[in-house]
């Protein structure tokens, strides 16, 4: 059975862990309260390139789980997540243990996007997205890896029983704790999204239209490979879960956000020109000069729940030489490229989306008679 699959250090983690230091989690309310919650995982609960009052354990604390300031709920908030925790570093670098110390009666984790190989999805293969020359087969090849490591998916799954083994232990001196794991949202644009921006955002660079469409024609499958490697992702967690969801009559619960995010993927701010002058008929009595012929266009989303990271200016090399087919001979001066908005980590908007939606998942499970609410993450 698969809740055997333990890596070693199960039978042992209690002892070790009390003597784990605590310094390192971050307390936002009073220890003294009457119910605990914990939030754990990678830079997606910790909150990076935000506040820490945008973070969503924040948002789940005070927007839900301590009701409005007229009858504030008795719960507290420690928040052990940090940016590049593993499935592996969580269980040994005392996040796990830090859990186990402060009795939760409430745990959340979102883990296994930074695990080895599969952190490339938003680090090497996001960079040839971001960076002019956009090589986007280096990127669909660069993602297309991630799938094929199966001793990634492996990893993620067997050590994400050994984190959930752990507590289902916690659990046995706590009966009514709630387990909530998350999914990732897909931070790029979906492939579908972008086809019919290409020809437009091409067309403009009139110069080097068909150079630029043989490029930008091969983001669509890039994409679509990129989504692929987050709905594994979240399939391989999610199956994980169901193991114990069935096996602790629906204490540990999967909560999604890949759906609710579609619409509101990073921006993706793209502004590329055949620079002046431009040259036509270079040499000859019917030489003329223009431009600038320049493409603008947002392949992502206008209302972005993704940080924007720093802009990608390396010149655009796929753009030259100009195309020879219209008003031969044409002779570029310069290209130039400015690609920006695009970011990998969830910002507050996203945040408040993903404590919205564990809330819908847990708040019966933790007693508290409210109707759902489908009106959520818009």
């Amino acid at each position: 059975m698969r809740f055997r699959i333990v890596l070693g250090l199960v039978a042992t983690l209690v002892a070790v862990g009390i003597a784990v230091s605590m310094a390192s989690a971050d307390d936002i309310t009073p220890t003294s309260c009457g119910l605990r919650y914990v939030a754990g995982g990678d830079a997606f609960p910790a909150g990076a390139e935000i506040s820490g009052t945008q973070r969503y354990s924040y948002h789940l604390l005070f927007d839900h789980l301590k009701g409005n300031t007229a009858k504030p709920g008795p719960w507290c908030l420690r928040s052990t997540a940090a940016s590049g925790a593993t499935t592996l570093t969580y269980y040994n670098g005392g996040q796990l243990a830090n859990t186990w110390n402060y009795a939760p009666d409430l745990i959340t984790l979102s883990i296994g996007e930074e695990n080895d190989s599969i952190k490339d999805i938003i680090g090497d293969c996001f960079k040839d997205y971001r960076d002019p020359p956009h090589d986007f087969s280096g990127a669909q090849s660069c993602e297309q890896q991630i799938l094929n490591n199966s001793g990634a998916w492996t990893t993620l799954t067997n050590q994400l029983i050994t984190i959930l083994q752990q507590y289902a232990m916690i659990m046995s001196g706590r009966p009514k704790l709630i387990i909530a794991v998350t999914g990732y949202p897909d931070p790029y644009p979906q492939s579908s999204d972008v086809q019919s921006k290409i020809t437009s955002f091409c067309n403009d660079i009139e110069d080097s239209t068909l150079r630029c469409l043989t490029r930008w024609n091969q983001l669509p499958n890039a994409l679509s490979t990129a989504d692929q490697v987050i709905q594994k992702l979240n399939k391989t967690i999610s199956n994980t879960v169901a193991w114990f969801t069935t096996g602790y009559q629906g204490r540990f619960v999967f909560v999604n956000p890949y759906d609710k995010f579609k619409g509101h993927s990073m921006k993706m701010q793209v502004k590329a020109s055949d620079d002046n002058p431009v040259c036509h008929f270079c040499g000859t009595d019917a030489e003329y000069m223009d431009g600038p012929h320049t493409g603008n266009e947002n392949f992502g989303s206008d209302s972005p729940w993704f940080v924007a990271q720093s802009d990608g200016t390396a010149t655009p090399t796929y753009l030259e030489p100009a195309d020879q087919i219209h008003d031969p001979p044409v002779v570029l001066s310069t290209v130039s490229q400015t690609t920006s908005g695009m970011g990998i980590h969830v910002n507050d908007a996203g945040q408040k989306c993903m404590s919205d939606l564990i809330w819908e998942a847990v708040k019966i499970k933790l007693g508290v008679p409210e109707a759902p609410n489908s009106n959520i993450c818009q």
